[in-house]
């Protein structure tokens, strides 16, 4: 993350503050925004709160593409930024009845044309992001954190007086968070972190390279993963089904029965069959050694005849 992505997230913020701070009724003539509102009766305006979001929300991914330019490689965590700040938005407005991310996104945003360019990504994030909209507000809480370390950094104050202590609120943030089970079990909410982290790692490092007091910033703390185990699941169905283990006894008895009926029976038929194989191949190999023992005695009389001639 640059410098750049908090000061523009704090503009649209600033900006939308207002209108959410009053309810959000009446037209908007904000500039900064104004231009991804829909367009109503021939003019393009923002008449509800709902609106205004969306239309910040699109401002939002078109700033950061001109931010990222050829970084191809970051587009895809701009989108991210993007994403979680609509969700600290709709948690703010949760009086209006969207209890989804998914949904807001297909009344709102979807069918927007400014977005074109993001479509595709979107939908595939939309559509994977099964946090709820009040899970993904409190990570927001830590990419706020996390933008307040970028925005402090002051290149003529070497001393970086509050670097430690964000860092240390932000650990202990993302600490909270990973003892929520609901909310580490999510394979969305992990490849959030995982792109937090990457942005903390590089700034702990930047700090600890330009600032005098920041070479004890925290460690990212670790992002968790659920442990299923296999064998737990196991006594759990022979308690749904009380007959399922005696029922498997009686068959593995029965195949047990059945096999053991089976086995002599099928050697009497495969006995004599096996030896009479063998004996037949048995003779034709003695016969086979017989022809080869007549032919040597036959080329010895011949030999022998041939000799007598001379």
């Amino acid at each position: 993350m640059s410098e750049e992505v908090y000061e523009e997230i704090k503009k649209v913020d600033d900006s939308l503050q207002i209108d959410i701070t009053s309810g959000g009724g009446g037209y908007s003539n904000n500039e900064l925004y104004v231009d991804y509102c829909p367009k109503k009766n021939g003019k393009i305006q923002c008449e509800t709160i709902c609106e205004k979001i969306s239309a910040g929300f699109i401002w939002l991914l078109i700033t950061f593409e001109n931010i990222c330019e050829d970084q191809c490689s970051d587009n895809e965590k701009y989108v991210e930024y993007a994403i979680l700040w609509l969700n600290s938005k709709l948690n703010q407005i949760s009086n209006e009845g969207i209890t989804t991310l998914k949904a807001f996104y297909t009344k709102y945003i979807k069918d927007n044309k400014d977005h074109v360019n993001y479509k595709d990504r979107l939908d595939d994030k939309i559509n994977s992001m099964d946090i709820t909209i009040k899970d993904i507000s409190n990570i927001y809480e830590a990419f706020e954190i996390l933008c307040k370390i970028y925005g402090a950094y002051n290149e003529n104050d070497k001393e970086c007086t509050n670097c430690s202590q964000n860092a240390e609120e932000f650990v202990q943030k993302v600490e909270k968070l990973n003892k929520d089970p609901s909310i580490t079990k999510n394979d969305s909410y992990r490849k959030i972190l995982s792109t937090l982290l990457n942005d903390y790692n590089y700034l702990k490092d930047y700090y600890a390279n330009n600032c005098n007091e920041c070479s004890n910033i925290p460690n990212f703390p670790e992002i968790k993963t659920p442990q299923f185990s296999v064998e737990a699941s196991t006594p759990t169905h022979a308690q749904d089904n009380p007959h399922s283990f005696s029922q498997g006894s009686e068959v593995t008895s029965s195949s047990s029965s059945v096999a053991s009926k089976l086995i002599p029976v099928l050697s009497i038929f495969a006995i004599p069959i096996f030896l009479g194989i063998a004996y037949k191949y048995s003779l034709f190999g003695f016969d086979k050694q017989i022809h080869r023992k007549y032919l040597r005695e036959k080329v010895k009389k011949i030999k022998k005849k041939m000799n007598l001639n001379i």
